[in-house]
């Protein structure tokens, strides 16, 4: 026997101790995933006392978990029935001691002399040190992310806040000065400016949190470019040229959303065209196949590509243009790019970028085109400045007294009948006892303890009125639209804060116009009602607070500081005082003394958004019979008023 034979077959012995040798895990398992033999390093982690001793087991009689044997074996099936590698795959596994560690894992077929695949060959070492530097530096970027967005809706916020608090001030300075409406109200737009404004800001800021108001319906988004494009070129010295090509089908998307991706993009194209280049538009449909792009499913696609002839963008930057605040604009923000990203993810698709210094740069958009089979009727209805009045009777359910004093004031200024409650559990039970006492309900999402109190509200008024339309208005919401089909939806969703403009316009289209006469209206204190004095120096907490009591059958009187209120004494009979704590001139305790000097007996109600305010002592010196914190479940001040009373 020559040597030569002898060294071209290794015993399986020679072969084992290579194996061991190596300093990463060898394995080979059979068509079935079960164990064929492993290497020494294997052996160790899983707790066998050598290599032969994994033969016949599979991952589940090993020390990984349930997940993970079902996480490897599905990646064998996969290389077995592609008999294609897989390399570098990242995976985590429990080690027999208990301890997780994380693996970079390579497979590859086995095959045998006719070229059948047999079963698998895989190897894999730790990583868990590398992993853990690499969730440090991720764990760092975020952070120093978390800063730099801080940093910047600070800055941003508290201009508009400057804003708000200086034209507040120089209208109050002219009202006080006589000065005329023209230059009173020049200070009040300012203030309408500045809040939407913030109401942008925090916009962008949810849509880039992945969290903002997403209100889809079917479009046609050809046309909506073409009305778009007319809209943005009025206010751009670079021309759009438009170009749709073979665009068949509907997008299925929320419009303001897509509108302010598109404006977006259009106005940083335009700001990019030192000269004023061209800026062209194109839409057309596409096909992506299965494994054609990392970041969308397969289907169909628009394609909406917009094209300017500008500066461009560097390399270095391209790859941060969609991070929150950052941006290259002396001025800007940084928060419209990442917006956009976001917005386009939400709804399916995404944004590639393509730019060369000095040659231009071309944003395409990728959006998927709906699918007619679903059962979704398109609408398109915009929103216009128009204040449309109207009548009929209104549920509304807020838990901020502030936000729903103003709402209130609007919805009664244009004509509606309201009804509020701050609390779920008693707006549910006067649903159930009065369903036919509404032609419409509006609710926050979010009502002090109840995080889904919209939703609670939603299915009690669908359970007894079916019909009515619901309205949710919320400046914050994150499990919307996990829902269920087949449960019951909101008629329509509004994102805090909205005008008076856009209310009436919602209200409008669910609302019942005409109110029946022989249904029974919202509640009027009778004649021989008990009578309530309401003290605050806030007019819109007092009619709230006003139309509130009165739904209760209390006959209500109002002023709006301490000596209006101990004129009020003198002039009618009182049966109660709820007063306000925080008060120019004379505080609610000041008043309280006073009363107290003339009518020893007269329940008083204590209301402050400040508890510290008010300690024990005061209600046993001054005789105030309780006290309400502003802001809290107003019900439980009309229980405490009944108690009085009773």
């Amino acid at each position: 026997m020559s040597s030569g034979n002898f060294a071209a077959q290794p015993s399986n012995e020679m072969f084992q101790s290579v194996l061991d040798a190596l300093p990463f895990c060898v394995f080979w398992k059979d068509r079935n995933s079960v164990f064929l033999g492993c290497n020494q390093a294997l052996a160790d982690i899983a707790n066998l006392n050598s290599p032969k001793d994994i033969i016949g087991k599979t991952d589940y009689d090993l020390p990984w978990t349930t997940e993970e044997s079902d996480f490897y074996r599905e990646c064998d099936r996969r290389v077995m029935e592609s008999g294609k590698a897989e390399v570098n795959i990242i995976e985590s596994l429990r080690q027999a001691d208990g301890r997780i560690s994380w693996l970079e894992t390579s497979k590859i077929p086995l095959t045998n002399a006719d070229g059948d695949i047999i079963g698998i060959l895989a190897a894999f070492h730790d990583i868990t040190a590398r992993k853990k530097l690499e969730d440090e530096n991720i764990a760092n970027q975020k952070l120093d992310s978390l800063g730099t967005l801080a940093a910047g809706l600070a800055h941003d916020f508290n201009n508009i806040l400057m804003m708000i608090l200086g034209s507040s001030q120089l209208a109050k300075m002219k009202v006080t000065n006589g000065s005329d409406k023209e230059e009173i109200s020049k200070h009040l737009d300012n203030i309408e400016h500045a809040t939407t404004q913030a109401s942008v800001l925090t916009e962008k800021f949810m849509n880039y949190s992945e969290h903002g108001e997403v209100t889809k319906t079917v479009c046609n988004l050809a046309e909506m470019l073409e009305e778009m494009t007319s809209f943005v070129q009025s206010g751009i010295n670079s021309e759009i040229k438009y170009e749709a090509h073979n665009t068949q089908g509907s997008l299925y998307a929320d419009i303001n959303q897509i509108h302010q991706v598109l404006n977006n993009i259009l106005i940083n194209a335009a700001q990019a065209s030192a000269n004023n280049e061209e800026i062209t538009i194109t839409i057309k449909n596409c096909e992506i196949k299965p494994d054609e792009h990392p970041e969308l499913h397969a289907g169909n696609y628009f394609a909406i590509s917009i094209k300017d002839r500008g500066i461009g963008i560097s390399d270095e930057h391209k790859k941060d243009i969609f991070k929150p605040y950052f941006s290259t604009k002396e001025n800007g923000h940084g928060l419209g790019l990442s917006s956009c990203w976001t917005i386009v993810k939400n709804h399916n698709g995404t944004i590639q970028v393509e730019s060369e210094i000095g040659v231009g740069s071309t944003f395409t958009i990728y959006l998927p085109i709906f699918e007619k089979n679903k059962n979704i009727k398109p609408m398109h209805q915009p929103f216009s400045n128009e204040i449309v009045p109207g009548s009929g009777r209104i549920l509304y359910i807020e838990d901020d007294q502030n936000t729903l004093a103003a709402t209130y004031e609007m919805l009664e200024q244009l004509g509606y009948e309201v009804q509020c409650y701050s609390n779920v559990v008693c707006a549910i039970d006067y649903i159930k006892k009065q369903p036919d006492d509404f032609d419409l309900v509006i609710s926050d999402f979010i009502i002090g303890d109840f995080l889904q109190g919209g939703i609670e509200v939603l299915d009690t008024v669908r359970q007894v009125r079916p019909d009515c339309p619901v309205v949710l208005l919320t400046g914050y919401f994150q499990s919307l639209e996990k829902r269920a089909e087949s449960k019951p939806q909101f008629s329509f969703i509004a994102q805090k804060p909205i005008g008076i403009a856009k209310i009436s316009q919602i209200v409008n289209r669910f609302i019942k116009s005409t109110k029946s006469a022989n249904t029974a209206g919202m509640k009027q204190a009778t004649a021989n009602a008990k009578t309530i004095l309401v003290v605050d120096d806030e007019p819109l907490i007092v009619k709230f607070l006003a139309c509130f009591i009165s739904f209760h059958d209390y006959n209500v009187v109002t002023a709006k500081n301490g000596q209006l209120a101990l004129e009020k004494l003198n002039e009618e009979t009182i049966d109660l005082i709820v007063t306000d704590q925080s008060m120019p001139d004379m505080t609610g305790i000041e008043l309280s003394k006073q009363v107290k000097r003339s009518f020893p007996n007269m329940p008083i109600i204590i209301s402050s958004g400040y508890s510290s305010e008010i300690g024990t002592h005061n209600v046993e010196e001054f005789g105030i019979s309780h006290f309400h914190k502003k802001g809290s479940n107003t019900e439980e001040l009309i229980e405490q008023i009944t108690q009085l009373l009773s």
